[in-house]
């Protein structure tokens, strides 16, 4: 009996530790960063501390105008990216491009014709997950954040 619920309790610290370790997940450009309107800007969501490299990543570009207004910008799972970039009237043309580099290590997000409707924050989302037993698991997230602000003519990116 007692051999029995040593193995549980292992098991199970296991199991949780294997949940609760997060993924190192940087957004650049630094603390501030100029852009003048109407230029384009790259941001890098930097993805360090995978479990395994033969995971999946899931990662995820949200823009928020505002703190309780969010907007999915892209999505990219399975290497395939959709793009949601026209979500109002204010970007009527394709915005954003993701480009993946060192395999899967960095992803960046080029915003392109940069305007006032581009500030606020922009998140990089992203989740680790498995196949185990033909069935897709999580196994670690990590979330990095960026401000992008600005006036009539220049913008500052604040972490």
């Amino acid at each position: 009996m007692k051999l029995s619920a040593v193995a549980i309790v292992l098991l199970t610290r296991a199991f949780i530790g294997e949940l609760s370790e997060a993924l190192n997940v940087t957004v650049t450009p630094g603390p501030v960063s100029m852009c003048m309107q109407g230029d384009n800007i790259t941001l890098s969501c930097l993805v360090s501390q995978r479990k395994r490299s033969s995971n999946v990543l899931v990662l995820r570009w949200l823009y928020f105008p505002t703190p309780e207004d969010e907007h999915l910008v892209v999505r990219m799972g399975m290497k395939k990216s959709k793009y949601y970039g026209n979500y109002s009237k204010h970007f009527p043309q394709s915005k954003f491009h993701l480009r993946e580099e060192m395999d899967g290590q960095i992803y960046r997000l080029l915003i392109l014709n940069v305007s006032l409707e581009d500030g606020g924050n922009y998140t990089c989302k992203v989740q680790e997950i498995r196949k185990h037993r033909n069935k897709w698991r999580a196994s670690s997230n990590g979330t990095g954040s960026m401000e992008l602000r600005g006036n009539l003519r220049i913008f500052k990116a604040v972490s």
